[in-house]
């Protein structure tokens, strides 16, 4: 799970360093939209950035990257050096394509955005008039402009840029290593610079078959769900992979999924999503579910997580008060942190079913609390976790061993086919044929 930091080496100390400052150098842009039409199928966000180039191409603008909302909501863009305009328009058939006609509110071109040593810019509202002059006499599709992923590591490319979205690929894809998930804990920037986080596909986008969201844990990948994913029904359900950096702070990961989960949703008009997820994964899952249910109409009607530390992790608190470096990730899974309070400060979705997997199986060394050998009972019981639960299963397996389980595979296919059913009263511990309780 998370290590101690007398067991730490002074190289990963000295790359966790160097990694956090190469990110505290992005800058950040944020505000709030809204159109007062009324009614609008998708408003769009315009990152602009000015380009320095040569002569011929100097104080030209150009749309760098987007960010995708169904109603009235707050938004954000990380970014790299540069000078940057906003610009929204009004979505109104919701196909992430300008078309002249749609109403829009302009770069205010009194106000440039300078990104140098980490600037923060907030608060920038920007209210879409119900009706305007044309924006751009040509139709932009910003979503095929952003398809593609960045592959070069130039300081001045967004977040946005360098993130896969709906990418297809294969379990046996590099960027699903242990090895690099692994790396990804202290050298999250160079993560994100070269496996770009995102979702990936496994197949072309089906609108016949259910998206069902994996998310991995901290220093893993979704290669870690082969086996449930081998067990799905392929014919009714698709898998979509989240792969992210484990070293940065949970709120900037949920912010990061809740966004490339809106740009796909809009994209292929998806209505329903499902979401499995294991370890410190079901923290940031269910900061997307929350997130996403303000701004989009999607429906998540299953929200499955495995071994989730809801508590957090004494190791991780440790890590905070004692290590000459601390992870941005341990900060935020410390016992007690603002980001574990936020998660349980407001109720998930009505519509959202939570059904809750924990584990339990001491080693012949373990001492102290029951756990699964990396995560303690107490923690994936967390009393707040509990009270939200439609049903709560117990079984006797290892943290990473539970991912390998045939009977959590078969009551996968069961919640998955059944979540519009009724179950257990919230809070009741209950589980399927060959689980128990400990």
């Amino acid at each position: 799970m998370v290590a101690c930091s007398m067991l730490l080496s002074s190289c990963m100390l000295l790359d966790a360093r160097e990694q956090q400052a190469l990110l505290n150098r992005y800058c950040s842009i944020s505000g709030d939209v809204r159109s007062e039409r009324g009614e609008a199928g998708a408003l769009v966000v315009l990152l602009i950035r000015r380009n320095d180039g040569d002569a011929a191409e100097l104080r030209r603008w150009e749309i760098v990257d987007y960010y995708v909302t169904q109603k009235a909501a707050p938004w954000r863009f990380a970014l790299g050096e540069g000078t940057y305009r906003t610009a929204a328009f009004d979505d109104v058939n919701a196909d992430l394509i300008y078309q002249p006609g749609e109403p829009f509110v302009g770069a205010d071109r009194s106000r440039s955005f300078e990104c140098v040593n980490a600037n923060r810019y907030e608060d920038v509202s920007l209210a879409i008039p119900a009706t305007s002059p044309v924006l751009f006499d040509r139709l932009i599709d910003v979503g095929e402009r952003f398809s593609g992923v960045r592959s070069d590591s130039s300081a001045s490319n967004t977040l946005g840029q360098l993130t896969a979205i709906g990418v297809i690929t294969d379990l046996s894809d590099p960027r699903f290593s242990q090895e690099n998930a692994e790396g990804s804990l202290w050298r999250p920037h160079d993560f994100i610079v070269s496996s770009q986080p995102g979702i990936y596909f496994l197949e072309p986008y089906d609108e016949r078959k259910t998206p069902v969201l994996f998310v991995h844990g901290i220093g893993g990948t979704p290669a870690n769900f082969a086996y449930l994913i081998a067990r799905l029904d392929r014919t009714r359900y698709q898998p979509w992979l989240y792969l992210y950096p484990s070293g940065v702070y949970l709120d900037l990961i949920a912010d990061h999924l809740s966004q490339t989960v809106m740009k796909l949703q809009v994209r292929y008009d998806v209505e329903r999503l499902m979401v499995v997820a294991h370890s410190m994964g079901g923290l940031v899952a269910r900061g997307f579910v929350l997130r996403h249910a303000k701004s989009s109409a999607l429906d998540v009607p299953l929200f499955v997580t495995l071994s989730t530390p809801w508590a957090g992790h004494a190791a991780a608190g440790l890590g905070v008060k004692h290590s000459p470096v601390v992870l941005d990730v341990w900060r935020d899974m410390a016992p007690g942190s603002e980001y574990l309070q936020a998660l349980f400060a407001e109720s998930l979705p009505t519509e959202t079913q939570h059904h809750l997997i924990f584990t339990f199986s001491r080693d012949r060394s373990s001492f102290g609390a029951s756990d699964d050998q990396a995560v303690t009972v107490a923690s994936q019981l967390d009393p707040a976790a509990q009270a939200e639960a439609r049903r709560i299963y117990g079984y006797d397996d290892t943290h990473r061993g539970i991912l390998r389980n045939d009977r959590v595979a078969a009551l996968m296919g069961e919640l998955l086919s059944s979540v519009e059913e009724e179950s257990a009263p919230p809070g009741q511990i209950a589980g399927p044929p060959g689980s128990s309780a400990p």
